[in-house]
């Protein structure tokens, strides 16, 4: 055993389901189920390490923090060596993203019947246990904020990534409103799937200045085959953002330009997400 490690862990409880991550095979406790995070690297406050062990892992974002708890454990580890490790437990109260398993071998949203039946590395048995002790039997108790969430939404509202455009299909047109790549204001778009790929566009009919939908209108036809203005009944080509009937007959929509972001997109010209 050489001296201490310290190590940070997040505990993210929404709807009353607290989220676990699996350590993977070819690890220290591996199969067993903890609370994500990792160890503090040199130069890294436990704040910035829980930041970075959650994107390596889960592929989120927390941006609202606040300790709530720590634990030393001093024993036997396996392979027959010795830890002395002090643990920060911080709860998450506002994440960007939706966690999954990128460096871990799994993650689940539990309920507190199901997580008290977890086998947990002994790090994490103690906090788990006060977590169980706080929910008196019934749900864990949400640590997600109203001032976290906020902080979620200004944090999406900078973000160039694309909220959803995961999920975009042929059936659906995604809307959004995101800052312009020369950071001068936001721009609205619609990001469509064509045969050739995601097209984005302005939400801005050319025919007048204002957007193709009112009122959450649908932005395709029954049929699927063209984007609608519900304010003058145009058409338009979701492959090249052409008008095909009505009163901007000719005309196009404004492209935008975007890019591949993991599963999804982005504007052009933003940070990594």
């Amino acid at each position: 055993m050489n001296g201490t490690r310290l190590v940070v862990a997040g505990i993210l409880v929404r709807e009353g389901r607290l989220l676990m991550s699996r350590r993977p095979a070819g690890r220290a406790w591996a199969g067993l189920w903890e609370f994500p995070g990792g160890k503090v690297e040199a130069e890294e406050t436990p704040e910035d390490a829980l930041v970075r062990e959650w994107r390596e892992e889960l592929d989120v974002t927390p941006v609202a923090v606040s300790p709530y708890h720590f634990e030393t454990v001093d024993g036997p580890a396996p392979g027959g060596s010795r830890q002395h490790v002090t643990l920060l437990f911080y709860k998450v109260e506002g994440v960007v993203g939706a966690p999954r398993a990128v460096g871990v071998d799994a993650v689940r949203f539990a309920p507190a019947p199901e997580a008290r039946l977890l086998p947990t590395p002994p790090g994490d048995a103690a906090t788990l246990r006060r977590l169980l002790e706080e929910a008196e039997g019934r749900a864990f108790i949400d640590t997600e904020t109203e001032a976290g969430l906020a902080l979620v939404r200004e944090h999406l509202s900078r973000d160039p990534f694309i909220e959803n455009s995961e999920s975009l299909s042929p059936a659906r047109v995604i809307s959004f409103r995101k800052p312009r790549p020369n950071g001068a204001g936001l721009v609205s778009g619609l990001l469509v799937a064509t045969p050739d790929g995601a097209r984005a566009y302005r939400n801005v009919c050319p025919h007048a200045s204002i957007p193709l939908d009112r009122d959450g209108e649908p932005l395709l036809t029954a049929d699927g085959l063209f984007l609608v203005c519900h304010n003058h009944g145009a058409l338009f080509e979701p492959e090249d953002g052409l008008c095909v009937a009505g009163p901007c007959e000719g005309e196009s929509l404004d492209p935008l330009r975007i890019v591949r972001r993991g599963a999804g997109w982005a504007l052009d010209g933003g940070g990594p997400r």
